[in-house]
């Protein structure tokens, strides 16, 4: 009789065994809800950040439509416009904003406060002086991102190094865009020393550039685009200018160099996001976004050498051994 009622118990410890394990087999491979990711761009040049923040999500795991739905607006376009589209994005409750330029930043920190919303900024010019955060080690908050190098100074000296004729720079910016200013306090402080007269004109969208295009003195030299998203987003209109003039353009990154610029040093939009993506991933395993530090991004000299020839300038080899990116045909 006790064998019968071990057997019993035994048979019963099996039974009760397997149905835990087939439930904790069902809960664990049940399809979790995929996580909201809002993403939040000003203009068509930073779909190239929000490409390299995609691939660096998909390299890590995170299978877009699957784990991860991204939030989608496309680029904004005008700054007045990026409040309604934040405001849109928030509906949708999103697990985390990935915010690509300063202007799109500052709004998303702005419409987000206190509600608790992850928030990676890819890249900032200079989020101490636009606002964004009090500490670049400690950002506290729910904010975190990518910051670009120090280096429109060094941008500035290279351009007489490439150019080494030029003595009058036009600068194009947006007089609304904390990063294109700060790019303009950058390169003032070294002008006199480079020997350079800076010519800043403040342009608002593609009728601005144009006018201000048409009204270029003769004698400039060369173009300096800032890092200003809006200003970057019209490059093709810079490049087709300075074809007929025969004027390097100096631009803010890679993308610009592709499209015809003459040279950049400066930052990959593609490798900002990935480091972006990185920062994303930390934030979904539990770290808080206020408690990782602001990250910097590198610079890198990239030249284009069919625009090169087109305009007549004629790289020495020791600043083209330099350059880690060439666009050669």
């Amino acid at each position: 009789m006790k064998k019968f009622r071990y057997g019993v118990v035994l048979v019963l410890g099996l039974l009760l065994a397997v149905l835990a394990t087939a439930y904790v087999w069902r809960a664990g491979s049940a399809p979790a809800s995929p996580l909201r990711i809002a993403l939040v761009q000003l203009t068509a040049v930073d779909r190239q950040t929000v490409a390299g923040f995609k691939a660096g999500m998909a390299e890590a795991g995170y299978r877009e439509g699957r784990d991860v739905v991204y939030l989608d607006p496309g680029p904004v376009g005008r700054i007045e416009r990026l409040d309604a589209v934040v405001r849109e994005l928030l509906q949708h409750q999103p697990d985390l904003f990935m915010v690509s330029s300063t202007p799109a930043t500052q709004a998303v920190r702005r419409l987000t406060g206190g509600k608790g919303i992850p928030v990676v900024f890819a890249p900032v010019n200079d989020p101490l002086g636009a606002g964004i955060v009090a500490d670049l080690k400690h950002p506290g908050g729910w904010i975190t991102g990518v910051r670009l190098p120090i280096g429109d100074d060094l941008r500035l000296q290279w351009l007489t190094e490439i150019a080494p004729g030029t003595r009058r720079v036009f600068v194009p910016y947006t007089p609304e865009d904390k990063s294109a200013l700060t790019s303009l306090e950058s390169i003032a402080r070294v002008a006199p020393r480079l020997g350079l007269t800076l010519l800043p004109r403040p342009v608002r969208g593609e009728a601005g550039v144009l006018a201000a295009l048409a009204d270029l003195p003769a004698d400039v030299d060369a173009v300096f685009l800032p890092r200003d998203s809006s200003v970057e987003s019209h490059v093709d209109l810079f490049v087709a200018f300075a074809r007929q003039r025969r004027l390097p353009v100096c631009a803010p990154s890679l993308i610009q160099v592709e499209a015809g610029a003459l040279f950049s040093y400066g930052f990959v939009h593609g490798d900002i996001g990935r480091q972006a993506a990185r920062l994303a991933r930390q934030i979904f395993t539990g770290v808080k976004p206020g408690d990782l530090p602001v990250e910097m991004a590198e610079s890198v000299l990239s030249l284009n050498l069919v625009t090169a020839r087109e305009i007549g300038i004629v790289v020495p080899d020791t600043i083209l051994l330099q350059a880690e990116r060439v666009v050669r045909e």
